[in-house]
């Protein structure tokens, strides 16, 4: 089929489908009149032809296989609330990507072959048959545009005088309001027609554009065909508040490291999540940082603040941690980097600083790297990382439990501190080493905490010392406190043989510490892994309360069976806030669900809310499994 006939029966199924849409303040909204966008503008703009003709929508390039438009595009009644059938759509859409003007033949063509709406707004993804080579994808706003704020907005549908133009037209609105999941534009030098459904609504910011959100309905003042109606307005349904959900839907991300704090100093914790997006095709690694913002009653939909970009980081060469390191109130995030051994076989390690600054993290900085004459060599793989402030000024420090290796038959570790300057961190040194008694890195978990009510953070370590010869586990609680000016010998303040002759796993153990109850003084929270029990997997929360000469005997708080019916230890992370302002540590848990049968990845966030005196049953306040 020529180009001029494809066109005019193109114009024909959408006049069909306007007459259809109904009343001006309903129809689905369209292309924009204004400025004719230039070659190597809107790149990731996309043509959507739907039904061969029947109807046009625009769409947005947000991965090289994924395009974000609206869901009344393939809705059964064209309007926005219409039913969309996740899938293959039911008419065959064509998706024209990387062609500003329509009447050439540059770009690329490929069919859709899957929706994923979402149930929430007229927002759906569509997933291209085969990728985009050399696609320049949007990027994905991290925040909600203010009132007053000026967009952009772009689509192929009509202009003031064309029915059908070929290229890309592009005009600016001013944003009237934020609501929930839209926002409430009105042009500044035109408007938003029929023609293109879902176009992307832009911010333009630091020389890049962000996508903000995507058409849905307009009043179409001045467009051709309405040229009686003057109202300008329209409806957008964002994106900047369900980026991870898109991340989702394109298969992203693979793999979370979890941390928490307060990082926008309101008083309550918050979460964060390390994300592993995986290597692009040239081989850098991706990932970014994503933040569950506490509420009081559970937490916001995550949004990302930081990724890296252009730039490599590899998921995988990171450890986490994370405390206000400047002093500021708010909770920062530390990084252990692996940058691996150099040509002259000396293992290179960095630590890097994301600092909070209210509203999400400046990009990360490194504050410290080995190679130095006193640090020429350091072993990332032997770093174990907890953070504390352990001088008492107010700042958060930072601590690796290191493994050393063997000196002869004897296991020698070492606790060394990054001890923070408000603007940096001083040169590591060694606090604490273990010196003639063998200490087996390998059976250490580490926390840090004022277990003492002191004012400085200690370190505990819950150490697995085997089976012993009537087949009982046998593990240790040890507690090295802090003195200022460094960390006192370490002391053993609990083992499971002599309490009640019990046999407790190290292996089935996960570790993390809070001030659980409130009192002042750091508690320790261990998930315990009783395996399979009569086909369900068996879970308890077990709590070693703080006291000023040291920690309690454990109790049980929780087990599952009875608010959850099951529960895989191996698929939960833990870490602990307090998540609803009141004084007591609470504890998340990102739980991993696997892989669905569509092969994406489907992760919940589940939190145990104290009581004060334990806790109550967990709640889950977050679930990335896509929406429909």
């Amino acid at each position: 089929m020529n180009r001029t006939r494809s066109r005019a029966a193109w114009a024909a199924g959408l006049l069909t489908t306007v007459v259809a849409a109904g009343a001006l303040g309903t129809a689905p909204a369209h292309a924009v009149i204004g400025d004719v966008a230039k070659d190597g503008q809107y790149v990731s703009t996309v043509e959507l032809d739907i039904g061969e003709g029947l109807r046009a929508c625009t769409g947005t390039l947000v991965d090289e296989q994924w395009v974000l438009t609206a869901a009344s595009c393939f809705a059964d009644t064209a309007q926005p609330g219409g039913k969309v059938t996740a899938g293959a759509p039911q008419m065959k859409t064509r998706a024209t990507v990387g062609r500003a003007d329509l009447a050439t033949e540059t770009g690329q063509v490929r069919d859709v072959v899957e929706l994923v709406p979402r149930d929430d707004r007229d927002l759906v993804m569509a997933r291209l048959a085969a990728p985009v080579a050399g696609a320049e994808p949007a990027a994905l706003a991290a925040a909600a545009p203010a009132k007053g704020d000026v967009l952009r907005a772009a689509g192929y549908g009509r202009t003031k005088d064309e029915w059908v133009p070929d290229r890309v037209h592009s005009g600016a609105f001013g944003v009237d309001a934020v609501k929930g999941t839209g926002l409430d534009i009105t042009g500044k030098d035109g408007a938003v027609c029929k023609g293109d459904t879902g176009g992307p609504v832009f911010r333009e910011r630091d020389g890049r554009q962000e996508l903000v959100a995507v058409s849905s309905t307009s009043w179409q003042g001045g467009c051709f065909g309405n040229e009686g109606e003057t109202r300008k307005g329209a409806v957008a349904s964002r994106v900047d508040d369900v980026a991870f959900w898109i991340q989702q839907v394109r298969g992203l991300p693979k793999r979370y490291a979890t941390t928490t704090g307060d990082f926008d100093g309101d008083g309550k914790a918050d979460v964060a999540m390390l994300t592993d997006y995986g290597p692009a095709k040239d081989g850098r690694g991706r990932a970014a940082l994503w933040v569950h913002t506490a509420t009081g009653e559970g937490f916001r939909e995550p949004r990302a603040v930081w990724d890296t970009g252009s730039d490599s980081w590899r998921w995988d060469a990171v450890k986490l941690t994370s405390g206000d390191f400047n002093g500021d109130g708010k909770t920062d995030i530390g990084a252990l980097y692996n940058y691996g051994r150099t040509a002259d076989g000396l293992n290179r390690t960095g630590l890097f600083t994301f600092t909070s600054n209210g509203n999400g993290f400046n990009a990360p900085v490194r504050a410290w790297e080995s190679g130095s004459s006193t640090w020429k060599s350091w072993n990332w793989d032997a770093s174990k990382v907890a953070a504390g402030d352990f001088d008492g000024d107010g700042k958060t420090d930072i601590a690796v439990l290191y493994n050393y290796g063997k000196s002869g038959s004897r296991n020698e570790s070492g606790l060394l501190t990054f001890t923070s300057t408000g603007s940096g961190f001083a040169e590591p040194r060694k606090a604490w080493e273990s010196g003639s008694t063998s200490w087996n890195w390998n059976s250490s978990k580490m926390v840090a905490g004022d277990f003492n009510g002191d004012g400085k953070s200690d370190i505990a370590v819950l150490y697995g010392n085997g089976t012993t010869s009537d087949s009982r586990n046998e593990t240790a609680l040890w507690l090295i406190a802090d003195n200022s000016n460094g960390f006192v010998e370490h002391r053993k303040v609990w083992n499971s043989l002599t309490w009640e002759g019990r046999s407790w796993s190290w292996e089935a153990s996960k570790v993390v510490a809070g001030d659980f109850d409130g009192d002042g003084k750091a508690d320790i929270a261990v998930l315990y892994n009783y395996g399979p029990v009569s086909g369900k997997n068996k879970t308890g929360l077990w709590v070693f309360s703080g006291t000023k000469d040291g920690l309690t005997d454990p109790r049980k708080v929780w087990e599952s069976g009875t608010s959850v019916d099951s529960w895989t230890w191996e698929a939960s992370e833990l870490a602990a806030g307090d998540f609803n302002g009141d004084g007591k540590a609470d504890i998340s848990v990102t739980y991993d669900y696997g892989q669905g049968a569509d092969g994406r990845t489907a992760t919940g966030l589940w939190t145990f809310t104290s009581n004060g005196s334990g806790f109550n049953a967990p709640v889950k306040v977050w679930n990335s499994g896509l929406k429909r």
